[in-house]
């Protein structure tokens, strides 16, 4: 038994049944699925609303193109902008964007408070701070 690709197996799953939670949630109260919010929140707590493009690509965990095909769809329904040059280029969150992501916040903190209610709290800051050790870790850089 291997207890390290169990845990990976592990948290694999506990964010697919995560995300289609918050997938239906997001999508029935504002219209919007889990990306579509990961990439708002990220806009709307970077400073001015805008992030440069490649550097959403490893926080949201997809390619640059799919990141590149995801704001385009939100560009054409009004949420977000892009600006600059082919090298410099940076997503710009618009007012109608910022007002959905601060509205669908307060439904998917609903969704995660009610999902790691039964873990203690002090559980669940052990493994945030793994988790995002994890993230940061050498061996998951992308060449």
């Amino acid at each position: 038994m291997n207890t390290t690709l169990d845990f990976c197996l592990a948290l694999h799953r506990a964010n697919a049944s995560l995300q289609l939670k918050l997938d239906d949630e997001l999508g029935i109260y504002h219209g919007i699925g889990f990306n579509d919010f990961a990439l708002l929140n990220l806009l709307a707590q970077a400073d001015g609303g805008r992030v440069s493009i490649p550097e959403l690509v490893r926080p949201l965990g997809l390619p640059q193109s799919a990141v590149l095909r995801q704001l385009i769809l939100l560009e054409k329904i009004g949420l977000v902008v892009r600006e600059g040059a082919n090298d410099d280029r940076q997503a710009v969150l618009r007012p109608a964007g910022r007002a959905l992501v601060n509205a669908a916040r307060e439904t998917a903190d609903s969704i995660c408070t009610e999902a790691v209610e039964s873990i203690a709290p002090t559980a669940v800051e052990m493994v945030s701070a793994a988790l995002k050790t994890l993230a940061r870790t050498p061996t998951l850089a992308l060449s």
